[in-house]
């Protein structure tokens, strides 16, 4: 039988444990609410801006060329790809379930099938969870990293992401630019979505959104809506409206996938505290129940001996 004083020990180091998980728990909860409204606030602009820039891009597509002093010029233009940029998002810390466990091994199962099909991937990645797994694997292929990111992602962080990709996609580093984030869809749900910004032709003429399963393989296609038939005038002219459009675009689309993220992130370690919290008040029950035993057997044992002392004096 253990001996009281450990089991005592036990229960206060599991009620410690267990005021934290709750205090988490309670942290998370208060912040994914809003960041819950922000996602759904923000996901109606960011489509309303990406069919905007796909209707932009179809009337001047035929006169990119034409295009003077454009600073964005290479991503209009159609190239052959043959190095993937893969920006992955995670947190920064960890208990939060398997959120950054199951978003790292989608970014390498996603890796491994382009070095199959004869691509090179190359990774831009965001939070410290990701930066130290792939560090930890020496992993050289990188192309940046972001750390240190709030709960609340800002528009300056997915300018700093933005901007760090059309560098190296106008140095030639990489020929395309897919973002993986989770995309959030409940307080219990989230899905490993990969989310293709460049070259245009996987944006306009094919997908927006792939979602990945355990196998990294292509589990569901979202198909974006026709292009619109009417004519689109661009004012004053068209390397103007671009030299505004390409980079929020751009950046939008970043912007996104950090507030779906974030959004994920939270529900997950919110779940995950829950989890923890009833996890250990059941720990506490059964700890209870052997102390309790413990204490019996002990306050019985005392009689005995009590009684087997008086039987030896009589």
């Amino acid at each position: 039988m253990p001996n009281l004083k450990d089991i005592r020990r036990r229960i206060r180091s599991v009620k410690s444990t267990q005021k934290i998980t709750q205090a988490m728990k309670m942290v998370a909860a208060a912040k994914v609410k809003r960041a819950e409204n922000k996602v759904k606030s923000s996901r109606a602009y960011s489509e309303e801006l990406r069919i905007l820039f796909r209707d932009v891009y179809e009337a001047v597509k035929n006169q990119i060329s034409e295009l003077e002093d454009f600073r964005y010029l290479d991503l209009l233009r159609q190239r052959p790809v043959k190095t993937v940029g893969i920006v992955v998002l995670t947190s920064d810390r960890g208990l939060c379930g398997s959120y950054n466990a199951t978003i790292i091994k989608q970014a390498l199962l996603l890796g491994k099938r382009y070095e199959a099909e004869g691509l090179t991937p190359k990774y831009y990645l965001v939070g410290n969870k990701a930066i130290r797994t792939f560090a930890s694997m020496g992993q050289s292929d990188i192309l940046g990293t972001l750390g240190n990111i709030s709960s609340a992602p800002s528009l300056h962080d997915a300018h700093t992401i933005s901007d760090a990709l059309f560098d190296a996609y106008h140095r030639r580093e990489i020929d395309a630019i897919q973002v993986l984030y989770t995309r959030f869809v409940s307080m219990i749900s989230y899905k490993p979505t990969l989310r293709p910004v460049f070259p245009l032709k996987g944006v306009i003429d094919e997908i927006e959104h792939i979602i990945l399963p355990e196998d990294g393989h292509v589990h569901e296609v979202e198909q974006p809506g026709s292009p619109t038939t009417s004519e689109t005038l661009l004012e004053p002219n068209p390397t103007n409206v671009l030299e505004t459009l390409v980079p929020l675009y751009l950046s939008n689309q970043i912007y996104i996938a950090l507030l779906e993220g974030s959004a994920s992130e939270l529900a997950a370690r919110m779940t995950a505290m829950s989890n923890a919290s009833n996890n250990a008040a059941d720990m506490i029950g059964k700890l209870t129940i052997l102390y309790n035993k413990a204490r019996q057997a002990a306050i019985t044992q005392e009689i005995l001996e009590i009684v087997s002392g008086a039987q030896a004096l009589s």
